[in-house]
């Protein structure tokens, strides 16, 4: 190393991993007492275990990679594509809107395409709010 490179500071790195370790710790313990109250009454439904899964552990990974990337710019892209992934997984997790329930001889089927799309609008919308804090990150950082 020469003198003018900066040397790595073990010490703030730790610290960042050691707050976003903690960070993501909260929210899982939240995502565990959701667990525990909704896996009584979603039984019923054969994939709710792995779909839980799946977002609670989705989000966990960007609740993690967002605190550690605090200060920079990749926490902006990290929150975009957070917002993508919610918006390909709420699609998936709920077949496009249309929700059906068999009970011996009665299907029932649920149609709430409105709410998903509004949930999909809440998420371009985080997109753009990340896009713009992406900018203005950019326009305030020093010149090299």
């Amino acid at each position: 190393m020469s003198e003018l490179e900066p040397k790595p500071d073990r010490r703030r790195f730790s610290f960042r991993v050691a707050r976003a370790f903690l960070i993501t710790a909260a929210y899982a313990v939240f995502w565990l007492i959701i667990w525990f109250l909704t896996s009584t009454l979603l039984a019923s439904f054969p994939e709710y275990q792995k779909l839980f899964s799946v977002i609670a552990l989705g989000l966990l990974f960007f609740t993690f990679a967002i605190a550690l990337a605090e200060g920079t710019i990749y926490k902006y892209i990290l929150k975009i594509i957070r917002a993508f992934f919610l918006i390909a997984y709420l699609t998936y997790a709920t077949n496009s809107g249309v929700l059906k329930v068999s009970f011996e001889n009665l299907v029932f089927t649920v149609e709430f395409v409105p709410l998903l799309a509004l949930m999909i609008v809440i998420n371009l919308l985080e997109i753009a709010k990340g896009l713009l804090q992406a900018i203005e990150f950019a326009a305030h950082s020093p010149k090299d």
